[in-house]
């Protein structure tokens, strides 16, 4: 062990200076360089812009065309925007410029900016809703395109055939028209309607003191009218006997339904008539319901006779109604239907087996009327109206074929109600015939012009106009009970049960104001 000093080994003293110099340098660089900053640091610092470039700007929202729906202008404008600067500042980044100084503006500029910008931005977002559209409609084809309702809609191969015999189904439809036409059932049929306040009940309209406030004076909503007479008359085909398929997978063709139909109910009387299917329901996974239409027939007799009331206590242990002494109701068509074919099973080794589920259609006692906008009841709508139902008349008999004008029988049936003078207005205002109107004229014409001319003819119908409103409207009926197709909401059924679910009562025309 060693306990004394023993210095170590010394350095030359080129070596120790060297060593001192090198420090120094080191240490002259240190204090030169900036110190980095600190993360909370907020405070100026010289080197510090130049050493990093500011961070590009990103846009926080996302993309409207990489969504599933579509979205508002505003959304639309602000993403717009944000896009616009972001590649303004990759071009002065391309360009090595800065950004120029906002310039002062009047209030005039300032507006014609935001004008043209308002303009650029609807451009773009009709051009976003176009491109968006048809990226939906493809997504749509290429998820639905193996389903049974998408064939059935737009491969021809299967809707022609199918349009061919809907066609042969309304045949029937169109006799039954024929027939009602020419026995005067439509003779006061109008689509005329009646403010509810103001109607009497019997489809006319409560007189009223004059300076009384009336309905037409308030805010009115679609279910706030009446008919007025002869504008309440029912479709009887919707009373026929049907049963209800509660729901339709999309994979189950109507070929297939229409077999197992036919096998356990038959085509004869009380049997099968006409398959009606709904239009898939997007909310429920595409599914559908329909209609099984069946042949009228005769009401079945009594389960069992009136009791004697001998037996009584040994009935109430059988039957309750039987121990009272009453009879059990008849079992109609649709109740033996729905026995035959409630429960079955349509095979189908590709897509797997599907079970009806089965109901007795009951059809609504008081289909509800929808009103029009007042717009439908102006001289100048009946008009162009008249005249788009004339051309979807003419369409839709072409197709039917067997001779259908529809279009004539209606005029012709119109003109004869003229010439007899069955031609009535409705019970919302009076009409003014020709003799009338001339006789009219002249007493102004005595009286030195001190009543307009034309200040009456503004608000009752003339006769031409009657008979312009009941063309539209028998026109209108036509179109409804032979095609199913309702004129004002624009689609067409393939039965009346589903015209009716869709569109329960039809359409009423305001009074004009």
């Amino acid at each position: 062990m060693i306990d004394r000093y023993q210095p170590a080994g010394r350095i030359s003293r080129d070596d120790y200076y060297g060593q001192s110099r090198d420090h120094a340098s080191r240490d002259r660089e240190d204090r030169r360089r900036p110190p980095s900053p600190a993360a909370h640091i907020d405070r100026y610092i010289p080197g510090e812009s130049e050493a990093k470039p500011p961070p590009p700007r990103v846009n926080v929202l996302p993309n409207p065309l990489s969504m599933e729906y579509q979205v508002g202008f505003n959304y639309f404008a602000e993403w717009w925007r944000v896009e616009q600067a972001i590649k303004e500042d990759k071009e002065r980044a391309k360009e090595g410029g800065r950004r120029a100084p906002p310039m002062i503006r009047g209030e005039r500029e300032s507006r014609e900016d935001r004008d043209k910008e308002r303009q650029q931005i609807q451009m773009a977002y009709d051009a976003y809703k176009e491109e968006l559209q048809i990226k939906m409609a493809r997504t749509f084809v290429q998820q639905h395109k193996g389903e049974e309702w998408f064939k059935e809609r737009y491969n021809s191969e299967l809707r022609d055939p199918f349009r061919l015999r809907l066609m042969e189904f309304r045949h029937g439809a169109h006799n039954q028209w024929q027939q009602d036409l020419d026995s005067g059932v439509f003779d006061e049929f109008t689509l005329e309607g009646i403010y509810k306040a103001e109607s009497n009940g019997v489809g006319g309209v409560v007189e009223r003191e004059e300076g009384e406030t009336v309905a037409a004076a308030e805010v009115l909503g679609v279910g706030d009218l009446v008919p007025s007479r002869g504008g309440d008359i029912r479709d009887d085909s919707a009373l026929q006997p049907a049963l209800l398929f509660k729901t339709l997978a999309p994979m189950v063709s109507r070929d297939k339904i229409e077999a197992l139909c036919k096998e356990h109910l038959g085509d004869q009387e009380g049997g099968f008539q006409w398959l009606s299917l709904s239009d898939p329901n997007p909310l429920k996974k595409f599914h559908r319901i329909g209609w099984i239409m069946l042949h009228p027939g005769s009401q079945a007799e009594l389960i069992t006779d009136r009791s004697d009331g001998r037996d009584e206590d040994k009935e109430a242990e059988e039957d309750e109604e039987g121990a009272n002494g009453e009879s059990k109701q008849p079992i109609g068509t649709a109740e033996k239907a729905l026995e035959a074919i409630n429960g079955k099973t349509i095979y189908d080794e590709a897509r797997g087996d599907f079970t009806c589920h089965v109901g007795v259609h009951v059809p609504p006692r008081e289909p509800r009327k929808k009103a029009l906008w007042d717009l439908f009841s102006a001289p100048e709508r009946i008009d162009r109206d008249l005249a788009l139902a004339k051309r979807l008349v003419t369409r839709f008999d072409q197709e039917l074929g067997n001779g259908a004008d529809g279009v004539s029988q209606v005029e012709q049936r119109v003109e004869d109600l003229r010439d007899k003078g069955l031609l009535q207005p409705a019970a919302t205002g009076p009409v003014r015939t020709k003799e009338e109107k001339d006789s009219d004229d002249g007493m102004d014409d005595e009286d030195d012009g001190e009543v307009d001319e034309g200040a009456f003819d503004d608000d009752v119908d003339d006769e031409n106009l009657l008979v312009k409103k009941k063309t539209l409207d028998l026109l209108v009926e036509y179109l409804r009970r032979v095609f199913n197709f309702c004129f004002f909401c624009v689609f067409e059924s393939d039965s009346v049960h589903e015209l009716i679910r869709k569109c329960p009562g039809g359409h009423l025309r305001r009074p004009r104001a």
